[in-house]
């Protein structure tokens, strides 16, 4: 057996392709010396033992339930397994259809029914910590900069579609290509804690976050996500609360210890630009998801989230390849977006003035640390 788990069952039952003729075989043998082939192979089929859990989860959506009578039902197996493959390349349905012996119809209702099966268990995998795993949560983010109480970074990255046949121009972002912003907030070990996705890439940052649901449930029920010394860090385009915490803006006035804290911040928050590169690299689909149905597009999305989170589970081995893979299509230049605000009330004012103290505090005992080092 070599390193790639190439065995002759293996890659037959991988594969799924039936050796109809003697070409074909030949076929088989050449793209088994082909390093690309089992690079690629390598990528999207590393660990057997994260399909072998993943398949047992999605087979009763994969089938027709008992009762119901089909002319010809595609193994569960194979369903994935083929999608599993659209997701990490950026092949053709056709090309993916002919490797696994599928007509393109065929392939695309097996792509739907993943999707769907994917996102049916999105919840049990993309979750908020529970309060004791946020101290260790907390003590990974300190020892990458010694900012304390931080358990998570929130950043929005675009996603590059195919222009919608109404209203093409609202998708249009400001690196001009049609594309939906995935706004995800992720721990230090790259996985993902919440996503969020469908809004236009037109759409600044801030006014996604602040339409997210999590959003509306970090400020209704704020007690169920953050212990007093806990927040999450954003850019400087992410509002200032006491669970929310940016870094000071640079108008040339910055004092020493508020440079420090931007430092530390900046080294701390790089996580998410990492957790969403791995992301792309890992799933090259979505690069460039050319989809004509746009209604699927959001699903897709979070259903490559839900396997990211899956293979970080299951204890990947190929992070480092990924992430300098992916690192190009991350969009990763902080938006500086001025949305006029309305007339706070007393209590915003003061949740406010609260906020800046906690972060000033920090600051404070960073400089304070650095100094010591």
């Amino acid at each position: 057996m070599n390193r790639y788990n190439f065995s002759w069952t293996g890659y037959e039952t991988v594969y799924y392709l039936t050796m109809k003729s003697l070409l074909e075989l030949r076929i088989l043998l050449r793209l088994q010396l082909q390093i690309p082939v089992l690079t690629n192979f390598k990528v999207i089929f590393e660990l057997r033992a994260t399909f072998d859990w993943l398949l047992p989860q999605l087979a009763p959506f994969l089938t027709k339930p008992e009762g119901v009578k089909v002319k010809r039902q595609t193994d569960s197996e194979k369903q994935l397994l083929a999608v599993l493959w659209l997701l990490g390349t950026q092949d053709s349905y056709r090309s993916v259809g002919n490797r696994f012996d599928m007509s393109k119809s065929t392939l695309f209702a097996s792509f739907g029914r993943c999707i769907a099966a994917l996102n049916s268990i999105t919840p049990n995998i993309i979750t908020w910590p529970t309060r004791q795993q946020r101290q260790l949560i907390k003590h990974q983010f300190r020892q990458m900069a010694n900012l304390r109480g931080v358990v998570g970074a929130i950043d929005g990255t675009y996603i590059k579609i195919k222009a919608p046949i109404e209203n093409p121009e609202v998708n249009i972002n400001r690196k001009c290509f049609h594309g939906v912003t995935l706004q995800a907030i992720c721990l230090s070990t790259l996985a993902f804690t919440d996503c969020f996705v469908g809004y236009p890439s037109s759409v600044s940052d801030v006014r996604v976050f602040s339409n997210s649901d999590i959003y509306t449930e970090f400020v209704n029920n704020n007690g169920n996500y953050f212990e007093v010394d806990e927040h999450i860090i954003g850019d400087k385009a992410y509002p200032l609360h006491n669970w929310c915490i940016p870094p000071f803006i640079d108008r040339g006035r910055l004092r020493e210890r508020q440079i420090s804290f931007n430092t530390a911040h900046a080294q701390t928050r790089r996580v998410i630009e990492r957790a969403f590169a791995l992301l792309f690299g890992r799933f090259r689909r979505l690069r460039d998801l050319d989809m004509n149905r746009i209604d699927l597009i959001p699903a897709t999305i979070i259903a490559a989230c839900t396997l990211h989170n899956i293979c970080l589970m299951r204890e990947d081995e190929l992070i480092i390849q990924y992430v300098n893979e992916g690192r190009a299509h991350v969009d990763n230049e902080e938006q500086v977006v001025q949305i006029p605000a309305p007339e706070p009330i007393p209590e915003q004012i003061l949740l406010r003035a609260v906020a800046m103290q906690k972060r000033d505090q920090l600051s404070i005992e960073v400089h304070e640390r650095r100094n010591l080092n």
